[in-house]
């Protein structure tokens, strides 16, 4: 028989056992969570070495400002490039370029355009630095000189502060170090010289949302361009200029990219454009390649 002090002492250890399992069930995947994305957010990278210099010219200065707007930089960073507040997919705070202009060099911008790292070697976030990766360095050199060019306005942007609900993405791999993404993104297939102008353009101007291989994002939100085979070649200038679809509809997310980006895009750009990813979508896939070998 148990006496009564040591059903009592039963009891109370019972009664911690059930308090510290509900503790654990309601605090430990909160605390797993905030660990393995402190443990990303805290890794810390190779610098690769940049020879690339800013090309102060004023043929460049220009060409830097239309390519930033090309590749999407004055869409996350606001058109003064001083940092907008983006909610997707994260809330996070797109940098102060013009205020970097006087913190970073011009191989701490070549490695956070390219590489998606910053000077103290940890990654960027939603930065699409795998879609520049492949950017020549005379363009890379051009977008410096344009950003040189700014006067600097306002205070560096800090770095930013993941609330749980980054940390829950960051931990289940839903979003990925701009670092990681750069080092894992594959190039776009090559179909030879002809089709290496509309092969360039592609990647770093649709690579961002479509990724470079032009096979759509991973969320599926992105198609991938394939998809071009729906599209005559007028259709694909209303896609470009207008955001159209195949049938005349506007698209919610084309739309808006094709009026702040894509319309400065000139007929001879949409044209090799046009013509590689027609060529493309017709290359067999390696499933397809696989099965005829049977």
């Amino acid at each position: 028989m148990v006496s009564r002090a040591g059903m009592a002492r039963l009891l109370l250890w019972g009664g911690a056992a059930v308090v510290a399992a509900a503790l654990a069930i309601f605090y430990g995947p909160p605390s797993y969570v905030w660990l393995l994305s402190e443990a990303i957010l805290d890794r810390r990278y190779t610098l690769p070495r940049s020879l690339v210099i800013a090309d102060s010219t004023p043929a460049g200065i220009a060409r830097g400002a239309r390519l930033a707007q090309l590749a999407g930089c004055t869409g996350c960073h606001g058109r003064a490039l001083t940092g907008n507040l983006l909610r997707d997919p994260i809330s996070i705070r797109a940098s102060n370029l013009s205020a970097l202009t006087r913190k970073y060099s011009d191989e701490d911008f070549d490695r956070a355009i390219r590489r998606g790292l910053r000077p103290d070697a940890s990654s960027l976030w939603v930065m699409p630095s795998q879609a520049y990766l492949y950017m020549r360095d005379v363009d890379i050199a051009a977008i410096l000189g344009f950003l040189r060019s700014l006067t600097p306005t306002g205070k560096a942007t800090p770095a930013p502060e993941m609330d749980m609900a980054a940390r829950e993405k960051i931990a289940r791999a839903k979003l990925i170090a701009a670092a990681d993404l750069s080092q894992t993104q594959m190039p776009a297939v090559d179909l030879g010289p002809h089709y290496s102008g509309g092969r360039y353009l592609a990647m770093f101007a649709c690579g961002g949302c479509h990724g470079t291989e032009l096979n759509g994002s991973q969320d599926g939100r992105a198609p991938g361009l394939k998809v071009i085979r729906r599209y005559t070649r007028q259709k694909f200038f209303n896609l470009m200029r207008r955001g159209w679809s195949a049938n005349g509809r506007r698209l919610r997310t084309m739309a808006p990219l094709a009026r702040d980006r894509f319309h400065i895009l000139m007929d001879w750009e949409i044209d090799p454009l046009y013509a590689y990813l027609m060529a493309r979508a017709k290359v067999p896939e390696v499933d397809q390649i696989s099965r005829a070998g049977r």
